[in-house]
Formats: structure tokens, C-alpha cells, sequence
């Protein structure tokens, strides 16, 4: 039989141990927020966090997103908004970050949206190009743009008016075909 004594010091060592590992949970948290924090697209889709729902962010998710819809283009296209919800449903929005690669193809009427700021200024008449800090934030956040080499033609713009981090496809149908051929998941945004 333990003497009152041994317990007392099996107690301190548990304590001891559970505290360590609180502590050292607290910093994994800490670290892992700042994980979030550098992915997210801050002053764009903001999110709702829901940590015990079902069918959470799942690491290594692929996503395609086709973008369509234009809009005014004195505003942010609801479109390029809507990928920044995205971007931080996966770092936010689950009980915990996950890491997800985006690609997302701009045709039809969203073709103009990744104009360069001289190119857009000039075109629409408006102080800037809108839609120019959300798409910068979503880059640097790792999401691969695409714009249909087609539209963008068809539409009296040329490859070397889009904004740097933007690559021109053949077409927004190769773009898709081939992105889902690699294992991305096709999301439709045409709203």
C-alpha cells in the first residue's frame, strides 16, 4: 500500500506532466493560429467558425473554380470575393487550418476583371481596377489564376495587359478540363 506521501508526490508529477503538455498544447494552438492568420485574406469572405460540424475542411483539398459572372466594374466582383471566402473557410472556418490548393479560371463576362491597372483604369474609366487588392490577397494566399486566352482575345484585351501573377490559357475550357484531369475538384461560381 502507497504511503499518503507517495501519493502526494504522484499527484505534483501528474500535475507536473499535464501542465507541461497544456502548455505545450497552448503553444501548438498559438503556432497554428499564426498559421491561419497567414493564409487567410484579411478585409475579404469573412467566416463563420464551426468546430464540431460535419464535413470539415479536409487537408490536401483540390478545388477548380470556374468564375464566370462580370459585374460593375466599379466594384469588387462578387465573384473574386466569394474565392476569399473560400480561401478562409480552409483556414478558419473548421476546428482546425487546412491546407487547400485553388486554381481558378476567369472566362465570359469575368474575363476583364484581371486586367492591369493601367489597362482597366483605361478601358472603364475608373480610379483603379476594384477587384486589384482581393486578387493580390488571394495570390499571395497561393491561389493560381487562369484566364481564358480566348475571352480575353475576344474581348480586345491581350495577355500582356493581365496582371502579373495571372497565366493565359489556351481557352477556360482546356484550363478546367485539365485542372479536373489533375485531381481538382470543379466548383462552378457563376454568381
Amino acid at each position: 500500500m502507497k504511503s499518503v506521501l507517495q501519493l502526494t508526490i504522484t499527484a505534483v508529477i501528474v500535475a507536473l506532466i499535464t501542465s507541461n503538455l497544456l502548455h505545450t498544447e497552448s503553444k501548438l494552438d498559438s503556432e497554428q493560429a499564426t498559421s491561419v492568420a497567414a493564409n487567410r485574406v484579411d478585409g475579404y469572405g469573412e467566416v463563420v467558425q464551426f468546430v464540431d460540424a460535419p464535413h470539415q475542411p479536409r487537408d490536401g483539398s483540390k478545388i477548380c473554380v470556374d468564375v464566370t459572372k462580370g459585374g460593375d466594374a466599379s466594384e469588387l466582383n462578387p465573384g473574386i470575393e466569394k474565392l476569399a471566402k473560400y480561401i478562409n473557410i480552409y483556414n478558419a472556418a473548421g476546428n482546425q487550418p487546412a491546407s487547400v490548393d485553388i486554381a481558378v479560371v476567369l472566362h465570359g463576362d469575368a474575363t476583364l476583371t484581371i486586367l492591369n491597372e493601367q489597362t482597366y483604369t483605361e478601358r472603364f474609366k475608373t480610379k483603379s481596377n476594384p477587384n486589384l487588392d482581393c486578387l493580390q490577397k488571394l495570390h499571395q494566399a497561393g491561389v493560381q489564376f487562369f484566364v481564358c486566352g480566348q475571352s480575353l482575345t475576344s474581348k480586345g484585351g491581350k495577355p500582356e495587359q493581365v496582371l502579373d501573377f495571372v497565366s493565359t490559357a489556351v481557352s477556360g475550357v482546356t484550363a478546367v478540363v485539365n485542372l479536373q484531369t489533375d485531381g481538382y475538384a470543379y466548383v462552378p461560381l457563376s454568381k
